[in-house]
C-alpha cells in the first residue's frame, strides 16, 4: 500500500529538558513510510523505515527512524485517538491524537513495519509534503471544567456549545456574538440575568436550569423576533422563580417548556396563545390552580406533580395587572368580540397589534366573551383536560382550575 498519513493534533515532550512548562497542541500530519540511504558499496540502496512529523511551521518535517530507535508505544487510550511514541534518539516522546480508526491504521502500519512483515508495501522517498489540511469547521463544543474554558475565544462556526457545572456567573458578549448558534446549554451555573443581546441568536433549544435566574424581573430578552421564530425548547427549570415570565407566551412557536422546580404560583390565561406547544412541565411548584385556558392546548403531556392545588374559592382579579377603561363596550373590545364571536382569521397585518394582543392574551369568560376593561371574577372549581394525552399528578390530589366569569349574572352560560 501507499503512505499512510493521518491529520492529527501532537504535542512534543524532550525528555531531557525538564521544565513544568507544557508544550502547545499543534495541527500536524504524521506520515510513515521508507526513506531510500546512499548507495553502498555492493550498489544497492539501504532503505530505512522513518515516521516524518509535519506542523505548519516545519512543511519539510522532523523524521524519526523506526528500526532499533523507538522505545515503547503507549496505547492504552487508542480507543479514545491517543496514542504516545516514545523515540531514543532523540530523546522525544510524540504525544498523538487524532481519530481512533485512523490512529488504528496508523499504529498498525508501524507495527507491521518494525516486524518486517513482508506485505508491508510502503512507497520509497517519502515527499516531504504534508497533507492538505481542509480542516472541517468545529460545530460543537462542550466544557465541563473551567480549565477548558477557552481563551482566545469561542471558535465563530459553533453550532451548539454545552458549558455546564463550571460556575460561570454571566453570558458573555462572546457567547451572543456566536451568529450560528441552534443549541445552547447553560446548566448548573450562577447565572443571574440573561442579556438582551442572546434574544439575536437563531436559537432552537435553550437550556439554562439549575441558574439564579429567579432574581431578574426583566426579561425582553424574550422579546426577541428571532427567538420568537425559531425557539423550540426552553429550560428554566430550578431557577428559583415565584412567577410565570408573561413574555414566554410570545414564544409561540415552543415545543416543549419546562419550569420545574421553582415557586410559580400561577400560570396565566395567556398561554393559550402558546399553540404549538407539545411539553409543559411544571412538577414541584406551588400551583393553586390551572388556567381554564389550557384546554385551547393540545399538549402531549403535562406535568403538574408536587404542587399545591386549593379548593374551591371565588376571588376578583387583581385590578393591579389589568387596564380600566370607560366603559366595557368600548368599540375597539367590540371588535375583538365580532372577530371572536365569527371565527374570523386575524393577524398583525390585519388588524393593529394592540387587538392582536387582546385576542390572544386577555382571558375569555366561560360564556365565550372576552373579559378585558372591567370587572372579573375568578372561580376555582374541579375540572377535567380532556384534551391533554399525558397528564402527571399525584393520584391523592385533586385537580383545580381557574374559569373566569364576565359577571355574577353569566356564570358561563354556554
Amino acid at each position: 500500500m501507499d503512505i499512510v498519513k493521518i491529520l492529527c493534533e501532537t504535542q512534543i515532550i524532550n525528555r531531557q529538558m525538564h521544565t513544568a512548562i507544557t508544550p502547545r497542541t499543534v495541527k500536524a500530519t504524521l506520515a510513515v513510510g521508507y526513506h531510500c540511504a546512499a548507495k553502498d558499496d555492493s550498489g544497492s540502496s539501504r532503505k530505512s523505515l522513518e515516521v516524518i512529523h509535519f506542523t505548519p511551521q516545519n512543511k519539510l518535517g522532523t523524521r524519526y527512524k523506526i528500526y532499533n530507535n523507538v522505545e515503547k508505544i503507549f496505547t492504552k487510550f487508542v480507543q479514545d485517538g491517543k496514542a504516545t511514541i516514545s523515540f531514543k534518539q532523540p530523546a522525544e516522546n510524540l504525544l498523538i491524537k487524532c481519530d481512533p480508526i485512523q490512529l488504528k491504521g496508523f499504529l498498525q502500519t508501524l507495527k507491521l513495519g518494525l516486524e518486517g512483515k513482508g506485505s508491508l508495501n510502503l512507497r520509497t522517498n517519502i515527499a516531504a509534503t504534508t497533507i492538505p489540511q481542509k480542516s472541517q469547521p468545529q460545530i460543537k463544543m462542550t466544557i465541563t471544567n473551567r480549565s477548558d474554558y477557552p481563551r482566545k475565544g469561542f471558535p465563530r462556526t459553533l453550532r451548539q456549545l454545552t458549558v455546564t457545572g463550571i460556575q460561570l456567573c454571566k453570558i458573555t458578549f462572546e457567547m451572543c456574538s456566536l451568529k450560528n448558534l441552534t443549541v445552547l446549554n447553560l446548566s448548573y451555573n450562577n447565572i443571574e440575568k440573561i442579556p438582551l443581546e442572546l434574544g439575536r441568536l437563531p436559537l432552537t433549544q435553550l437550556n439554562v436550569s439549575n441558574n439564579d435566574l429567579g432574581t431578574d424581573k426583566s426579561w425582553l430578552w424574550l422579546n426577541s423576533k428571532t427567538l420568537r421564530d425559531n425557539l423550540k425548547l426552553l429550560d428554566l427549570s430550578a431557577n428559583k422563580l415565584d412567577f410565570f415570565p408573561s413574555s414566554l407566551i410570545k414564544l409561540n412557536k415552543l415545543l416543549a417548556l419546562k419550569l420545574n422546580n421553582n415557586f410559580i404560583k400561577r400560570i396565566p390565561f395567556a398561554i393559550r396563545r402558546m399553540h404549538n406547544l407539545c411539553y409543559l412541565g411544571m412538577c414541584n411548584n406551588q400551583l393553586e390552580s390551572l388556567p381554564s385556558s389550557l384546554i385551547s392546548l393540545n399538549l402531549g403531556v403535562l406535568d403538574i406533580q408536587e404542587n399545591n392545588f386549593q379548593p374551591y374559592k371565588i376571588h376578583k382579579v387583581d385590578k393591579k395587572n389589568s387596564v380600566e377603561f370607560s366603559t366595557p363596550n368600548a368599540l375597539w373590545l367590540l371588535a375583538c368580540r365580532s372577530v371572536l364571536q365569527y371565527e374570523l382569521p386575524y393577524s398583525t397585518n390585519t388588524l393593529p397589534w394592540t387587538l392582536v394582543d387582546i385576542l390572544t392574551e386577555a382571558p375569555k369568560c366561560a360564556c365565550g366573551r372576552l373579559c378585558y376593561g372591567h370587572t372579573v371574577y375568578e372561580q376555582a372549581a374541579l375540572f377535567t383536560f380532556d384534551n391533554i394525552r399525558n397528564l402527571v399528578f399525584n393520584q391523592n390530589r385533586l385537580i383545580y382550575a381557574d374559569t373566569v366569569f364576565c359577571g355574577h349574572l353569566c356564570m358561563g352560560k354556554k
